[in-house]
C-alpha cells in the first residue's frame, strides 16, 4: 500500500460494507434503474448471514471445504462474520444489524492491516470507516461514518 504514496504524501483509506434500503424502507433490498426486480443489496452479506444462520440453527451442511477458489471473497466474508452469530441471532432486526456486524469485522481487519504496515506510512494516514447506504435511482446514496482516525508518520493515532 505505502509504495504507491509519494514520499511527502498522505493516504486516505475508506472502508465498510454496503446495504440497500428501498424507497419503502425495506432494509437489504434496493431498486435499480432499468430493472423491475427489487433485488438484494448486499447479496454477499445476505449470503454470509444465511450461512451463519445455518450454522447457529444447526442446519448447515458439514463440509471440509472452507474456501472456494472461484469465490474467495465470499468465503472471507462468511468467515469474518462468524464471531457475530450470537449478536445477529439475538438482535431485533437481523437485516438492520447485519451491516453493523460486517462493519465491525472489517474494521478489525483493516486496522490490523494498517498496524502491520504502519512502518510504511509516509506523512500520515486517515482511516474513514462506515456503512455505504444504497438507495433507489431517484434518491441520493448515503455514507454513515462510524470511524475517523488520523495516524501520524509513526503509525500512532493522533
Amino acid at each position: 500500500m505505502a509504495a504507491h504514496i509519494p514520499d511527502d504524501g498522505y493516504c486516505l483509506v475508506v472502508h465498510g460494507p454496503h446495504v440497500g434500503i428501498t424507497k419503502d424502507g425495506l432494509i437489504g433490498k434496493v431498486e435499480r434503474p432499468g430493472i423491475a426486480l427489487v433485488d438484494n443489496c448486499c447479496g454477499s452479506a445476505i449470503a454470509a448471514s444465511n450461512y451463519l444462520k445455518g450454522i447457529t440453527d444447526g442446519g448447515a451442511k458439514i463440509t471440509t471445504k472452507l474456501q472456494s477458489f472461484t469465490d474467495f471473497q465470499q468465503g472471507a466474508v462468511q468467515e469474518l462474520i462468524l464471531p457475530f452469530g450470537k449478536r445477529l441471532n439475538d438482535c431485533e432486526d437481523r437485516m438492520k444489524e447485519l451491516p453493523y456486524a460486517l462493519y465491525d469485522s472489517q474494521d478489525i481487519l483493516v486496522r490490523d492491516i494498517i498496524n502491520t504496515g504502519a512502518g510504511g506510512i509516509k506523512k500520515g494516514l486517515a482511516l474513514l470507516g462506515g456503512i455505504q447506504i444504497n438507495t433507489g435511482p431517484d434518491t441520493l446514496d448515503y455514507f454513515h461514518p462510524l470511524r475517523f482516525d488520523l495516524y501520524d508518520e509513526n503509525g500512532k493515532v493522533v
